[in-house]
């Protein structure tokens, strides 16, 4: 890393590279980010998460940029409480939401613009993840939901041996809407409107941080961040990153995501701007 940190602004991977088994940060990362911003290091991060849960895991750690959260539809600022949404599903009309397949063990969430959850159908597989990640969220009825306000749809899945989501694949498919879909996990489905743009999320987290692409550096885990690692000036990912994130990653770590990589990279950074002085 050729600049100070404080001309470099260093966008995380949450979910993939922060978190601990117990989904809290670990203690070694924690460390490092007092350290990193002590320097002058400025951070922020990408995740799937909604704003509230984001907030509950990060905790007293504070952010020197807008996040990019639900999977990038929402760029918020906790610093000023407030999100600017990327994309909607207005443009389909309210009628999409109630035709949903109905598929028996499949949680239909909704991702809104105010960082709120909402759940259409619960399901185990679902309930267990707003548990684990510590996601609030209130039960509604499609007709309920105004579809302009939904940054995107999530489907969970129970039986992780039984393709039921495809039910939701093939219906999307064969009704031509113009929707993205992204597995984010083996039991998980997300649904985004096709014009929703990462690079625009990108910019706006740029333009806020009043920094050039060049000044950006992404620190991924997992492919949803292939993307981002493009429009960024410097790149890293962890040893054990999947195939296509390690392919278009500057640099790989020596550790793995679960034994410490973003608290690796960062320390790394840290020690180089010292090697300056």
């Amino acid at each position: 890393m050729r600049q100070p940190l404080e001309s470099t602004l260093v966008l995380c991977d949450l979910d993939a590279l922060m978190l601990g088994p117990d989904g809290n940060l670990t203690q070694v990362l924690r460390d490092v980010l007092q350290l990193f911003t002590a320097r002058g290091g400025r951070l922020t991060v990408f995740s799937q998460k909604t704003p509230k849960a984001v907030r509950t895991i990060l905790g007293s750690v504070s952010l020197a940029a807008p996040t990019m959260l639900c999977g990038g539809t929402l760029v918020y600022s906790f610093a000023a409480g407030t999100g600017q949404a990327m994309s909607s599903f207005e443009m389909l009309g309210d009628a999409f939401l109630s035709q949903l397949p109905s598929v028996p063990g499949v949680g239909v969430a909704l991702q809104m613009k105010d960082g709120v959850t909402r759940v259409c159908r619960m399901s185990h597989a679902l309930e267990r993840h707003l548990r684990r990640e510590w996601t609030p969220y209130l039960l509604t009825t499609p007709g309920g939901v105004n579809s302009a306000d939904v940054l995107r749809i999530l489907l969970y899945q129970d039986a992780k041996v039984i393709p039921t989501l495809q039910a939701f694949e093939k219906a999307v498919e064969e009704a031509g809407v113009p929707v993205r879909q992204e597995r984010l996990a083996i039991d998980c489905l997300a649904l985004t409107p096709d014009a929703m743009s990462v690079g625009a999320a990108f910019s706006a987290v740029c333009a806020s941080a009043r920094l050039s692409p060049e000044n950006i550096t992404v620190l991924a885990g997992s492919g949803p961040m292939v993307d981002l690692m493009r429009l960024a000036g410097q790149s890293a990912a962890a040893f054990d990153a999947p195939a296509e994130v390690r392919l278009a990653a500057g640099q790989i770590t020596y550790c793995r995501a679960a034994e410490g990589a973003a608290a690796e990279y960062l320390y790394q950074l840290v020690r180089s701007s010292e090697g300056q002085r």
